[in-house]
């Protein structure tokens, strides 16, 4: 008898699921229904009291510090550069000049050429620096207004108080009513009740509700409120002012000008051989401490006025007068604390300058001196004309220094 062969039929394909309408999706947020009880507020407000020393706080925040210092060396650095490279190309010019010489040499264009290829990428750069510290400062700003939001979340939710016990509702009755009977007695009950329970804050809505204000309120600052009066922002501009004008003391423009309706920056050029009213309004840098009356070593100076002492000697006046004390400068009202000082880089890139000059003009004082015993005709004409013969002779050697490095 034959065997039978049962072939197995083929098996069927498992029937497709489809990917998207089964996905497991969040349910919309919904605010609470009931407020805190008095335990979960309690933890609520430790862990806000404990952000306070929080490492990552304390962290982002040094990281903030640390980007407004390299901002700040950055602009001098890349303007120190552009200026003597400027400078430079200036005393090729004179010394061709002096010389009689209408035609520009090769390499004179050639530095022509590179100079104003490097005062447009410097220009770029500083503007990118300032930008960058303005958009550090906001980060700074948010970031101490993180803070008052918390604590403004953590009173809001204290302030809740617990939801009174329902009242039981009233049987409805079952019989239905005629159409022109008006007795809603029931219904207006329950939404009286709704009415007087008032609604509960959820504490996302509170943390989005702060942020929101503190935000607002930063946007309506202007740029000066903002950026000019900041600590950050003012050595960052002194340091750029300096390095666009080392060797004449033009005063820093006034805050008030750093910006303009819109709040963009303004660029305060000033050009130091426009007119001679320059010379009254040049600024008057004084390289003593008026309290120790020596040479700086350690310059500081502070948030409060433009005054600038020696460390060791501010900082023992401030602590022998309790901690607070006005400052020493006569005619000067601003009382001082520790915390509004800070050492002045500006003061500091001062000083080496005018060590630097002392040692490169040391040789040519000398000189001038010797002429000047031997010289029978003190006329006040010669003497000046020495005196831009001297000045002429330091710039050469400046020159010389420079094209060597």
């Amino acid at each position: 008898m034959p065997r039978l062969l049962q072939r197995s039929r083929p098996s069927e394909p498992a029937p497709a699921t489809s990917v998207g309408s089964d996905d497991v999706s969040l349910p919309e947020y919904e605010p609470p229904a009931f407020p805190m009880n008095d335990e979960n507020k309690a933890k609520l407000e430790r862990l806000v009291a404990a952000q306070r020393n929080d490492s990552d706080a304390r962290q982002y925040e040094k990281h903030l510090n640390e980007c407004s210092k390299n901002l700040i060396k950055a602009v001098g650095s890349i303007n120190d550069l552009l200026f003597q490279r400027r400078r430079q190309l200036a005393r090729h010019v004179e010394k061709r000049r002096s010389e009689g010489v209408d035609d520009k040499s090769e390499a004179e264009r050639e530095l022509e050429e590179y100079v104003a290829e490097l005062e447009a990428t410097i220009s770029t750069l500083t503007d990118k620096s300032e930008q960058a510290l303005r958009r550090v400062i906001d980060c700074r700003a948010e970031f101490e207004d993180t803070k008052t939001v918390l604590e403004s979340v953590v009173v809001t939710v204290k302030a809740q108080q617990p939801r009174p016990e329902p009242k039981p509702k009233k049987e409805r009755r079952q019989q239905r009513r005629p159409a022109n009977d008006d007795d809603d007695d029931d219904e207006d009950e329950e939404v009286e009740e709704a009415e007087d329970v008032p609604p509960v804050v959820g504490v996302i809505d509170a943390l989005r509700t702060a942020r929101k204000v503190k935000m607002i309120e930063y946007s309506r600052l202007s740029a000066y409120d903002k950026y000019a009066v900041h600590n950050d922002y003012i050595p960052f501009k002194r340091t750029w002012h300096d390095a666009m004008h080392p060797d004449n003391e033009i005063p820093l423009p006034d805050p008030s000008t750093w910006f303009d309706e819109d709040g963009n920056p303004v660029k305060n050029v000033v050009d130091i051989q426009e007119d001679d009213d320059l010379v009254v309004e040049r600024e008057i840098v004084d390289l003593k401490c008026p309290l120790s009356l020596q040479v700086f070593k350690t310059p500081f100076s502070n948030h409060k006025c433009k005054h600038t002492f020696e460390k060791d000697a501010i900082m023992f006046f401030i602590r022998s007068s309790g901690g607070k004390a006005q400052c020493p400068v006569p005619g000067c009202s601003k009382d001082l604390i520790i915390t509004d000082l800070y050492p002045d880089e500006v003061m500091l890139r001062k000083m080496k300058r005018v060590a630097e000059a002392s040692r490169r003009n040391a040789d040519a004082t000398s000189d001038v001196e010797e002429e000047e015993e031997e010289d029978d005709d003190p006329d006040a004409s010669i003497v000046i004309g020495r005196t831009n013969n001297i000045k002429r002779e330091r710039n050469n050697r400046r020159v010389e220094d420079i094209e060597e490095d």
